[in-house]
């Protein structure tokens, strides 16, 4: 009884001031209680109130989706959710009728990248994914701090945007490409339509300084498969990697409790990760991309799509037309789960999805 109770998270740091979070008190040392016997497990009592408040979490999240309450409230972020999900729908079919047009834009487009020196180089996508978070925190969540009308959909008050300095943002960024540069200056990239010979010539080299591209550019379909393919896949993989980082005692203390150091939730936390887990984090949504053998271009787009979804996690804004609401069924957690995740450090492991954390949930193993 005792395993299926385990929770061996507890995500409250610093001294003994209050956290950001409501009931929860901070630990000095950091992660975790002092005692062996909290060390092993916590009570069932304990996992039992957990469970009850993030029941209280989804329910106060259903109300924040749209906070006027009434009937009439409700039924206009349907409106809002209906019109919304018919634009995409729209979208979609005006794509597929006007695929050989579509067509042509790529084509285009993917020869134009392939020309440009930037885009051959072997750093383009550590550099693309700096520029893309770099440029996604100002556009939203620190636009959305300067937007008091949407604070009602904070989900909870303590919710802000953390300011950081030039400098602070440089030294970030440093810390964040220098591994992953110097993994792409010793290994040879490899994309299905390339020629393997070619591959087998680079090698000849221990330096490298640009990368092998393929010829043809991928069909729109190959497209739209391999990304949403791409993320799921990320997904699964990410989900069984949280849980054990948070299973293990050793492993959370060490590689992820830098994630869950923080007093309120803000969009800087989603880049609060140590060197191993963030690598941890590339090579799994590079696996992703490789298993079904992703064309450059869709790796072009994968990022902003990715990152998005990553920093949307932590905005702890619950928006009545974000994408979990968007996507019916409660397939997508989206901020007030992920929150709920660092709240507690128990359940609600799955990144984007919600299956594998109610598989997970049903089988007493949180």
């Amino acid at each position: 009884m005792g395993n299926r109770c385990r929770l061996r998270t507890a995500i409250c740091h610093g001294n003994s001031r209050r956290c950001g979070y409501p009931g929860l008190r901070a630990h000095n040392p950091p992660t975790f209680p002092i005692t062996q016997r909290s060390r092993r497990t916590y009570s069932c009592s304990m996992a039992e109130r957990i469970r009850k408040e993030d029941e209280e979490m989804d329910r106060a999240s259903a109300k924040t989706a749209f906070p006027m309450g009434a009937s009439a409230g409700r039924s206009s972020q349907l409106v809002l959710l209906w019109i919304i999900r018919t634009l995409v729908i729209l979208i979609i079919a005006i794509c597929k009728y006007y695929e050989t047009d579509a067509q042509k834009v790529i084509d285009e487009f993917w020869s134009m990248l392939k020309s440009s020196w930037i885009f051959n180089s072997v750093y383009f996508e550590t550099w693309w994914a700096t520029l893309c978070y770099a440029w996604m925190i100002p556009v939203y969540p620190f636009a959305l701090h300067f937007m008091t009308f949407l604070d009602k959909f904070k989900v909870h008050p303590s919710v802000t945007y953390i300011h950081q300095s030039i400098i602070g943002m440089l030294k970030e960024a440093v810390y964040y490409m220098t591994p992953l540069m110097l993994l792409d200056t010793f290994i040879v990239k490899k994309y299905s339509g390339v020629d393997p010979s070619i591959w087998n010539e680079k090698r000849q080299s221990w330096l490298q300084t640009t990368r092998a591209l393929p010829e043809e550019s991928p069909l729109l379909n190959q497209i739209v498969f391999q990304l949403t393919a791409s993320i799921l896949m990320y997904d699964a993989l990410f989900f069984a990697i949280h849980f054990v980082l948070h299973k293990n005692l050793w492993l959370y203390k060490n590689i992820h409790a830098l994630h869950h150091r923080h007093d309120v939730m803000h969009a800087h936390v989603t880049n609060q990760l140590t060197v191993v887990e963030r690598i941890t984090l590339i090579l799994s949504a590079n696996f992703a991309l490789k298993v079904f053998n992703s064309h450059p271009l869709t790796r072009f787009l994968f990022v902003p799509v990715f990152i998005f979804l990553l920093v949307d996690n932590h905005t702890g804004y619950d928006l009545p037309f974000g994408l979990h609401h968007v996507i019916p069924f409660g397939i997508m957690g989206g901020p007030a789960k992920h929150y709920q995740h660092h709240l507690h450090g128990a359940r609600n492991y799955q990144p984007f999805l919600t299956y594998l954390d109610y598989i997970v949930e049903k089988t007493k193993g949180i």
